[in-house]
């Protein structure tokens, strides 16, 4: 499937989870609000990660610590999203997704393979909903995006210690190595990082220019993975924080001035990172001179072209004409979510082509109309954060090219983050109360809310 890093010596382990256990100490007065839900839940997740050595052996009818954590997870913050699932028609194509996924399982008999892509779109989903509830809890101060970045504290510590100590893992036949603290994969810590800068370029109530320092710190941590289609999808957001979010800390009349500057600041940067990158990103401009070229069989692709892209070209294909080949009602449905670990040795690196293997083109177009909706919602957002929003949304359009976010728990986790906060900074403007969803705390979720409701709503993205 994918290469896994080795972990981190125990003791360096263990630094982590005392670190962690003094910041949840200190986070303890906050941990009953929607964002310090999130920030168990992530945290959580992410820490336990770090010791894949352990927690990912299995310990029960061939399941391991994570999947039953992540299962756990998944079950608590559906319970806790609730009724507020439902709330508003803007989650229909994730739920169309979710059917999607199940027509093409039970077509294809495909249990256990459609019950993990369940689990992961039903994470989502709810995920989602508890971004836009601790949006909604405290919508101006930042203290909810905050909290949630707390959970990343953890993880750069990790990445900053296997730095210190040089626990690096070669993973490139060019010699070159990445700095990932242990954690399971260079490719998946990249997308823990995606998530880190989506919330601080989207972050309200934060400064720009403290923005802009966390959101230095994580891109370093991104070269450090050396995961060049996660640095390339970083590209989108850290643009539309400088050329835009710059502006919105100066005068009107200056903005434009502001922006052209930030512009040729972000080019002169890129061109500096283009240059020192050049080896690795060569196979990109290959990739695009090439275009179409290099979509054949298999057996007809030179040594070359298999090795373009850390061997993507070749994988594709196979994922690509084994679909093609196969009967109308596979072309339709696919072979089944999942069903690609019985058949290939790694996964599709490509989210688009990946789909078409597993759940056909229907399954795909649903997957392609639900990228659109939530890119649509983020086109016609809050102004002050439409193009951090649109940003953030080609990142993960650009890692689906090159990588398998819908198949990490971190991928989904960092569309749901997307996506949570596309439909609060939609619906934020539209709604004529103060509260979008059912009650201002978690404590209060399950009684009268706060702020009922209209009882009917006109917008598109009214109640269901």
């Amino acid at each position: 499937m994918v290469e896994v890093s080795s972990g981190m010596p125990i003791a360096l382990l263990g630094l982590g989870l005392i670190l962690w256990l003094l910041l949840t100490w200190h986070l303890a007065p906050r941990l009953r609000t929607w964002g310090g839900v999130l920030y168990l839940v992530l945290s959580a997740r992410y820490l336990t990660t770090f010791f894949h050595d352990y927690t990912t052996k299995s310990v029960f009818a061939g399941q391991s610590i994570n999947s039953f954590l992540t299962l756990g997870l998944t079950a608590l913050c559906l319970f806790l999203a609730g009724r507020d699932l439902i709330r508003f028609k803007v989650f229909i194509p994730a739920f169309a997704m979710l059917a999607a996924l199940l027509m093409s399982g039970f077509w294809n008999f495909e249990i256990v393979g459609t019950i993990n892509a369940l689990i992961r779109q039903l994470l989502f989903l709810s995920v989602m909903v508890l971004i836009v509830k601790a949006l909604d809890e405290e919508p101006n101060d930042g203290s909810s995006s905050q909290i949630i970045l707390a959970a990343f504290i953890i993880p750069i510590f990790y990445q900053l210690l296997s730095v210190v100590f040089r626990q690096s893992k070669a993973f490139e036949t060019d010699g070159s190595v990445s700095f990932i603290g242990g954690y399971v994969h260079e490719g998946v810590f990249s997308t823990l990082l995606l998530t880190a800068l989506v919330v601080c370029a989207l972050a309200a109530g934060v400064s720009w220019r403290k923005r802009s320092i966390y959101m230095s710190v994580i891109v370093v941590g991104l070269f450090f993975a050396n995961y060049r289609t996660a640095v390339i999808a970083a590209a989108p957001i850290v643009l539309a924080h400088l050329i835009f979010g710059s502006a919105t800390v100066t005068r009107a009349n200056l903005a434009g001035y502001v922006r052209a500057g930030a512009f040729l600041v972000t080019c002169g940067i890129g061109s500096v990172l283009v240059g020192l990158l050049s080896e690795r990103m060569a196979d990109v401009g290959t990739l695009l001179t090439s275009g179409s070229g290099l979509i054949r069989p298999p057996v007809e692709l030179t040594y070359e072209d298999r090795s373009l892209l850390s061997g993507r070209i070749l994988i594709w294909n196979d994922y690509l004409f084994a679909t093609l080949r196969s009967d109308i009602s596979h072309l339709v449905f696919g072979f089944g979510p999942d069903a690609w670990e019985k058949v290939f040795a790694l996964y599709a690196h490509n989210v688009y082509i990946s789909y078409v293997y597993e759940i056909g083109f229907v399954g795909t177009l649903i997957f392609l109309y639900m990228l659109l909706h939530f890119l649509v919602l983020a086109a016609t957002a809050r102004s002050d954060k439409r193009w951090q929003l649109l940003g953030a949304h080609a990142a993960y359009g650009l890692l689906c090219l090159g990588t398998m976010p819908t198949f990490s728990i971190e991928g989904v986790i960092l569309y749901a983050v997307i996506c949570g906060y596309t439909v609060y900074y939609y619906l934020s403007d539209r709604l004529p109360v103060k509260r979008i969803m059912s009650g201002g705390g978690i404590h209060n979720n399950y009684g009268p809310a706060l702020h009922p409701m209209p009882a009917r709503s006109t917008i598109p993205g009214g109640r269901i």
